[in-house]
């Protein structure tokens, strides 16, 4: 019992240092980009001990990007909670769900107009060769907290062509909007809309084609079995994922 509420306490640490960490490097990576230095001067400004930033954020600013984007897809689900789904289709679901996932990626404190700054700067790193994995790990839990979020309760192999469709999906989209200058983001979400249109209908060979297929590997793993490998997820060699969450 003592172990388990020493467990529950550090975890607790760990994820008010990363909040904070994240809330304080998000003006500075808006100007300097999501480096080591922006770190570092955001772990000084909290006052978090250096062995605890350490364990928060193992891989310097991969690991912060990377909690930028577990963040967004909390973000996501909480703000999905306040809207009424039961009566809502599966397809306007998603819809509404991609959407409120990229539009917490905003940063709502930024100049108007500079809004977007510090996600673009987080796709340019994760975009990176040798983040590649980082990058697949990020879009795969995206996609998999967002049919969660929905209510996607599937444990045969559509687990995996649902993820592969929504993620090819969500990370055309997310590019769409980083560039979108419309009114209210207009063509992001008309865009959205055509992409989704096609959704019911994805299976494994579409996802191929779309160049995101997988192959899950190793007897036990899939949505109710340990971390799981994704395999060409986007080109990228591997990555893991866990389907129930972090």
């Amino acid at each position: 019992m003592t172990m388990s509420r020493a467990g529950a306490k550090g975890e607790g640490r760990l994820v008010a240092a990363r909040a904070a960490i994240l809330a304080a490097a998000l003006p500075d990576a808006r100007i300097h980009g999501w480096m080591d230095a922006v770190m570092q001067r955001a772990i000084a400004a909290t006052g978090v001990d250096a062995p605890l930033a350490a364990r928060a954020f193992p891989r310097g600013a991969r690991s912060l990007v990377e909690e930028f984007h577990r963040a967004a897809d909390r973000n996501m689900a909480a703000a999905l909670r306040q809207h009424d789904l039961p009566e809502t289709r599966t397809g306007q679901r998603i819809a509404l769900a991609v959407r409120l996932r990229i539009e917490a990626m905003a940063d709502a404190s930024a100049p108007r107009g500079a809004e977007r700054v510090s996600a673009r700067r987080a796709v340019a790193l994760l975009a990176l060769p040798e983040n590649a994995v980082v990058a697949a790990g990020a879009l795969a839990r995206t996609s998999d907290a967002i049919w969660r979020a929905v209510g996607d309760r599937s444990v045969d192999f559509s687990w995996y062509t649902k993820r592969a469709s929504l993620g090819a999906i969500y990370a055309a989209t997310t590019l769409v909007w980083l560039q979108d200058e419309s009114d209210g983001a207009a063509e992001t979400w008309s865009f959205l809309g055509r992409r989704l249109k096609d959704i019911a209908t994805f299976g494994a060979t579409k996802a191929r084609a779309l160049g995101v297929a997988l192959t899950p590997f190793s007897r036990g793993l899939g949505p109710e079995g340990p971390p799981t490998r994704w395999i060409g997820w986007r080109g990228i060699p591997s990555a893991w994922l866990r389907p129930s969450g972090r």
